[in-house]
């Protein structure tokens, strides 16, 4: 068994040799629609199917405040303390208090981490305690007692060059010494993210410990592991319970009356599921089209040789062995195209990274494993299977005397019909790639037309994250706390507007389209008090004098911030029209008052309303948004913490944004030494990166829709240029009996015509259907529009014309006495 497989493995190796061109075809066809399942499933099996690093992830359940006019309500963690005793002593809880990026020197060099304030018993709820040192414990949660850190994998390895004997030694974080007491597993992150982490012990004090309302709470979020025999249900039915009772116990608090129980992976991948659904339907068309091409390929082939299959039948092969010849031809194309496949996938990936890591969650994960090299090779095994048994069951089923005497045109006839279908339905398949592709290139030109209440042109943006105790930043105001925005960011902008260039530079904690420091408030409009749930709720926004100026806001009534609004002076708030369209509808909203806190931010008064702005999707409406003034934030202000966190600068220039890049990082660099930048593009860069799943899907559509295109083309052609071929003869016979050229052009373009309307009439009916999975990815055209079927179909039928015209032209040229000669 193991010698004549051996055998028929060489003799298939030289019978591919001699086919060259073939060969190449088959195996490039075969890669392509391999190649598309491999980058899909990659991507599936990272963000959807790999497990989380955690001991038993499936068991892990985030528990959330409920949703409240579009905003996730923040709960407490007084409420999360009582809700983790309410589980029971069986379910593992912890609680993470904070996160924010951080500088941390090393001797490996200077990063940027995302440093984590969490519970003692997080590592121990998450089941995965340090490869070197120990965890936390209860007593570090004290103030005082908290200035303890364990470090990622990935931190240890760069900074301190993977050093065995770090537990004990100290970092630098912010400029406040911390005692490094452990190191986590390689891949362990918390929460999951692409950011290299370190985690503290939160400092709680005994007032956070108990406030359940008022200005002493201090807001988290809690995770749970589900202990053999409970269920995320049960556990949500126990958990609401408690709520209930809590919530009237506090009734002036506002406290919601339930809360969420959500898998904690699912509520990672969750926004993932649709577009990789959708992706790997489309791979999986590409991957049948290729499999019908190859098909008809090797149908064609084994037409070719039938006098050879025959000679071998009388010699004694039987017919089992004649098909596991043509099995194991098959497999050795499909696992070449596999190869190909497997490198043209991960290039595929890497040349669509940034487009996939705009659109997708828990990218970090993806990266080829056993799982997807599994999946393909036994998607090459069946692709071998269904490429090659049906061609070598055809071959050995034909009368071995007629072959023999060379009577085979039965046997054509039925092999041509069957390359027919086959093209058929190529064709629909490419059609249905086509209508997908027409309607999101539509889609990604609605998107690009929808106003969006900014300005694109010339204006830079970029990330600012600083470490407020460096060196060189002493200032500090009465109270002995260094002043972040006296400091740091009054000078960055006075140094950003003196850029030759530069019209207006301006700060914000959040500019359009780059939503990474979102934070919703809580308000009070005219000293009206209200329950907790009813109270209005904005985004909130810290911005500086000229944010309207740089990115083109129009301002509807009133002013913007301006110099003369400074930290003494009475504090300002401006407004959005979807804030006054929701809470003040009929009012002018100048001259309102605004209470997010006690003190001076208890009464701060609506100076300005603004344009609505798309701030974090196009599609989306845009809520109701409060700006403060940055100026006007001092240590100790509600939104102060925002400052000290992240703000983001954009600048509006003469000239090309592009070009103020290296000035934007020098500029800061003079301010702050130690202050790093993060993703730094412009603002039309970030538009475009908000379209996420959107350009992603059209990318990889245009694309597949392409090779369906060049496949199903290149497979019609095939079949006119094999079936000329054939008729070679009788070609001959019909231009020497008179037929004129014209005639025979005729003769092979009506064959063409029939199959091409056959293949758009089955393509038109599949692709109504398909569309409709892309419904919700559609955007400013309808699934079923008729200028985009229109042109597909006509696209699809002039590229079929240009495969026919080929042969025809090549059927209309044959020599009669050269082709009378051919047998």
């Amino acid at each position: 068994m193991l010698a004549s497989l051996m055998q028929d493995i060489r003799y298939a190796l030289r019978q591919l040799r001699k086919s060259p061109g073939f060969t190449f075809t088959a195996i490039t066809v075969l890669a392509l629609g391999l190649g598309a399942n491999i980058a899909v499933f990659t991507l599936i099996d990272g963000i959807l199917l790999r497990p989380l690093p955690y001991a038993q992830p499936g068991r892990i359940v985030a528990i959330q405040g409920p949703v409240n006019q579009g905003f996730e309500m923040e709960l407490s963690y007084a409420n999360l303390q009582q809700l983790s005793d309410a589980a029971g002593s069986t379910v593992q809880t912890g609680v993470v208090l904070d996160q924010k990026m951080a500088s941390v020197v090393g001797p490996g060099g200077r990063f940027q981490v995302e440093k984590v304030d969490v519970t003692a018993g997080l590592t121990r709820m998450l089941g995965v305690q340090p490869m070197l040192g120990r965890s936390f414990r209860p007593d570090e949660n004290d103030p005082g007692r908290e200035h303890v850190v364990l470090l990622g994998e990935d931190v240890w390895r760069k900074l301190f060059g993977a050093d065995p004997m770090i537990v004990g030694k100290t970092l630098a974080i912010k400029s406040h010494p911390y005692t490094i007491v452990g190191v986590m597993p390689k891949g362990f992150s918390f929460p999951f993210g692409e950011a290299m982490q370190v985690w503290s012990p939160a400092a709680i004090n005994a007032a956070e410990r108990a406030a359940m309302s008022g200005s002493h709470q201090r807001w988290g979020d809690l995770f749970a592991r589900l202990p053999d025999g409970m269920t995320m249900a049960q556990l949500a039915a126990n958990l609401n319970r408690a709520q209930t009772l809590i919530a009237k116990e506090v009734p002036e608090g506002g406290i919601p009356a339930n809360v969420q129980v959500k898998d904690y992976q699912n509520s990672l991948n969750e926004s993932a599921r649709k577009p990789l659904g959708l992706l790997y339907t489309v791979v999986l068309g590409v991957w049948a089209l290729a499999c019908l091409n190859v098909t008809s390929l090797m149908l064609a082939r084994a037409v070719s040789r039938t006098r050879e299959q025959a000679v071998r039948a009388a010699l004694g092969a039987s017919k089992s062995r004649l098909l596991q010849q043509s099995i194991v031809e098959s497999l050795l194309l499909s696992m070449m195209g596999s190869a190909l496949g497997l490198l043209a996938g991960q290039v595929t990936l890497k040349l669509l990274w940034h487009q996939i890591k705009q659109s997708l969650p828990m990218t970090n994960h993806v990266h080829l494993e056993w799982r997807v090299v599994a999946g393909l090779g036994l998607l090459t095994i069946f692709t071998a299977l269904l490429v090659g048994i049906f061609p070598a069951l055809r071959a050995t089923s034909a009368n071995v005397q007629e072959q023999l005497h060379g009577v085979n045109s039965t046997a054509s006839t039925s092999h041509n019909r069957t390359r027919e279908a086959l093209v058929v339905a190529q064709l629909a398949l490419t059609l249905v790639f086509l209508s997908g592709a027409g309607l999101f290139l539509r889609t990604i030109n609605a998107l690009r037309q929808v106003p969006l209440g900014f300005t694109q042109q010339n204006v830079l943006t970029g990330g600012i994250i600083l470490n407020p105790t460096a060196g060189g930043l002493e200032e500090k105001d009465t109270e002995g706390s260094i002043n972040i925005v006296q400091t740091s960011y009054i000078p960055l902008l006075n140094k950003l507007r003196a850029i030759p260039g530069v019209q207006v530079a301006a700060l914000s904690s959040v500019l359009p389209m780059r939503g990474e420091f979102m934070i919703s408030l809580g308000a009070t409009l005219d000293h009206k008090e209200v329950p907790q749930s009813q109270m209005p709720r904005a985004d909130g926004r810290l911005a500086s004098a000229g944010v309207t100026e740089a990115l083109g806001i129009p301002m509807l009534r009133g002013r913007f911030f301006s110099e003369d609004d400074t930290a003494t002076s009475p504090v300002v708030v401006v407004v959005n029209q979807a804030f006054v369209n929701r809470y003040m509808s009929g009012q002018d909203a100048i001259g309102h008052s605004v209470s997010i806190s006690k003190g001076r931010f208890g009464d701060a008064h609506i100076v300005g309303v603004i344009g609505d702005v798309k701030q974090r999707n196009v599609t989306k409406a845009t809520t109701p948004e409060m700006y403060f003034c940055l100026a006007q934030m001092t240590p100790g202000a509600p939104l102060y913490n925002l400052a000290t966190a992240f703000m983001q600068v954009a600048i509006r220039a003469r000239v090309p944004a592009e070009v103020l890049r290296a000035r934007f990082d020098k500029a800061l660099h003079e301010v702050a030494p130690d202050a790093t930048t993060t993703d730094v593009k412009t603002i039309h860069e970030a538009v475009e990166d908000s379209f996420g799943s959107q350009t992603l899907t059209s990318y990889l559509l245009e694309g597949f829709a392409g090779l369906a295109l060049l496949i199903a083309s290149v497979g019609l052609y095939g079949l006119l240029a094999f079936a000329v071929a054939q008729r070679t003869r009788e070609i001959g016979v019909r231009l020497a009996l008179g037929a004129q050229k014209a005639n025979i052009l005729k003769l092979v373009l009506r064959r063409a015509l029939l199959l091409v309307g056959a293949g758009l009439v089955c393509g038109m009916v599949m692709a109504w259907f398909a569309v409709s999975l892309a419904r919700s990815y559609v955007y400013g055209v309808q699934v079923h529009d008729g200028l985009t079927f229109g042109t597909v179909t006509a696209v699809l039928a002039a590229a079929s014309f240009l495969a026919a015209w080929m042969p025809a032209r090549h059927a209309a040229s044959i020599e009669p006495i050269v082709a009378l000669r051919s047998e």
